[in-house]
């Protein structure tokens, strides 16, 4: 069978960010510069028409907070005027197949906590449906908007839409004034000394020679008389109040599914750091199954802005200081941070990053398309308890670690299953918690070989590997209850214990559990062959043509994505 083909707290005090962003004006408004804030004041004219002035934020999926966002501040430095906050949610993003459950909830979390942190500021945050263009082009009307501000995206193709609304802005005499803040560096910027492909050496040397990112921005101060500054109250209309589950797709039955380990929004954010801190300097250097049943990360809540990225860097940078007990940590730290900067740069450089066609940095392997081989895996019914672990928790919880990251998408590609590197991104873009298009697209070329690889193919068992980790089965026993009770000899391989084994085991492979849905030693060869021999044609071809048909990448650690 074939698959069809895929085409609240405010933050520490800290020098003000010295990018202020983008800010365009027209007749109706005049601009005045706070002389200690490189963030703008927008101060309108007098309105003719009997309802205030509005300033607008438009608050994208990852800017949900308050501290270090630029586009906030800048709304919010305009005493004696109306102050909105607006969230803006597509329809598309209803369905679960596109939208994950554990994805919604911590959204949804997220703009509960967002609100009431505008709560404080005598506001609220106002949520509406439909297409973002439409949205504001009706709230402008509505609301007599005379300012727009927002924080770019990073997303693949995301330019499309922001560049729509500042032409909406040119057409409506409006301002829109736009500020970056999802990386820790304009990514814009560090193209303009090295406009051609980046390798990761090119980048980390840009980075050299431009020095430290800026350090985040506070929060704006909360006024003494919310209403007379931000001419607002706390009510709120029945129509822009945040939806629930069942109102975006979800049955009752699903929205009443809890995940403790991952609640939404910038205040929890905030509240995790010191945990985040405190279990990676006692982690040890070796991965073990600690570290893959380890909760603390912060990966989500960065990519729905609820913690800035500057922020979380000049933390753990300031914390570390000069203390070389924890170079070590120090090192791991800032290996996933830039790697994730250096994705995001080099897919605002190439088009369809995000795609297997007409990707300049993807090679062009020859996928198979078996749909059934897909489902298995997607589903963790492999027959491979480390594959099929890694899978149920995701499933179950949204989030698992590189290392497991790594493995699922190693097993699905040039491991064993040689499905497109396309398929398995699109399950991660509706499950994964910390998913962002640019970062996982980059990570999945990497793991599949199809981009960012040195040297020889490395070989992967989805046996050995795990054993390597995790040799008692820790990690596998809590995902695969199923097998909870295997000898750690057989936990890895539950289909090679005598009968004898499984029944005391209470499991018998092929009924409780299934066997392995592929021979590892057949296929795992024949995949290895394959894109040796892809490898060696295209060295080939390079070699005789004096050209290059892959640009040279050099090997990447795996981020959080």
């Amino acid at each position: 069978m074939s698959l069809a083909s895929p085409s609240q707290s405010a933050g520490p005090a800290s020098p003000v960010i010295n990018e202020i962003g983008t800010e365009s004006s027209w007749d109706s408004l005049e601009y005045l510069v706070d002389k200690d804030s490189e963030i703008p004041v927008l101060t309108p004219k007098s309105s003719s028409s009997q309802q205030p002035y509005t300033f607008l934020h438009w608050v994208r999926m990852s800017s949900l907070r308050c501290h270090d966002n630029a586009a906030f501040t800048a709304a919010m430095k305009n005493p004696g005027t109306r102050f909105r906050a607006v969230f803006i949610y597509d329809p598309w993003f209803e369905s679960g197949q596109k939208f994950g459950l554990n994805r919604w909830r911590f959204l949804i979390e997220s703009l509960q906590d967002l609100d009431q942190s505008l709560q404080a500021y005598g506001t609220r945050l106002y949520v509406a449906k439909g297409q973002p263009l439409a949205v504001l082009e009706k709230l402008c009307s509505n609301w007599n908007v005379s300012s727009i501000t927002y924080q770019v995206d990073k997303d693949v193709n995301s330019h499309l839409l922001e560049e729509s609304v500042d032409a909406l802005g040119k057409e409506l005499n409006i301002s829109v004034s736009k500020f970056e803040g999802h990386t820790l560096y304009d990514t814009k910027m560090l193209l303009v000394s090295h406009p051609s492909l980046l390798t990761f050496k090119d980048f980390k040397q840009i980075l050299h020679s431009i020095g430290a990112p800026a350090r985040p921005t506070e929060a704006p101060q909360i006024p003494e008389d919310t209403m007379a500054t931000y001419g607002d109250d706390l009510s709120l209309p029945q129509e822009y109040r945040i939806p629930l589950l069942e109102e975006v797709g979800f049955s009752s039955q699903e929205s009443l599914r809890t995940n403790n380990l991952w609640v939404g929004g910038e205040s929890v954010a905030l509240q995790r750091i010191p945990e985040y801190v405190s279990k990676r300097m006692t982690q040890s250097s070796v991965f073990n199954a600690e570290t893959l049943l380890d909760k603390s990360s912060l990966s989500p809540y960065i990519r729905f802005g609820c913690l800035s990225v500057r922020y979380f860097f000049w933390t753990i940078k300031d914390l570390v200081a000069d203390d070389e007990k924890m170079e070590e940590f120090w090192k791991k730290f800032a290996s996933g941070i830039l790697s994730r900067e250096f994705f995001f740069t080099v897919a605002s450089q190439v088009p369809n990053f995000d795609c297997y066609s007409n990707n300049k940095v993807c090679l062009q392997l020859p996928w198979d398309k078996d749909v059934e081989l897909f489902e298995v895996w997607r589903n963790g019914k492999t027959g491979f308890p480390w594959i099929d672990a890694a899978m149920r928790q995701l499933w179950k919880e949204g989030w698992i670690h590189h290392v497991l990251r790594e493995s699922v998408a190693t097993f699905l590609t040039r491991g064993d299953m040689w499905i497109s590197w396309e398929y398995g991104k699109k399950v991660f873009w509706e499950l994964l918690l910390d998913f962002e298009t640019s970062v996982s697209s980059g990570c999945w070329m990497k793991s599949s070989g199809s981009a960012f690889l040195s040297g020889p193919v490395e070989y992967y068992c989805p046996v050995t590997y795990g054993i390597k980790i995790d040799p008692t089965g820790e990690y596998i026993r809590t995902y695969v209850p199923e097998l909870r009770n295997f000898p750690a000899d057989y936990i890895y391989c539950p289909w090679m214990a005598p009968v004898s084994e499984q029944e005391k085991a209470g499991c018998r492979i092929g009924t409780d559990y299934p066997n392995p849905i592929i021979d590892h030693a057949t296929t795992g060869a024949i995949c290895s062959e394959r894109l040796r021999s892809v490898m060696a044609l295209i060295h080939n071809v390079n070699k005789s043509e004096k050209s290059s048909l892959v640009p040279p990448q050099l090997v990447l650690p795996i981020t959080s994505q």
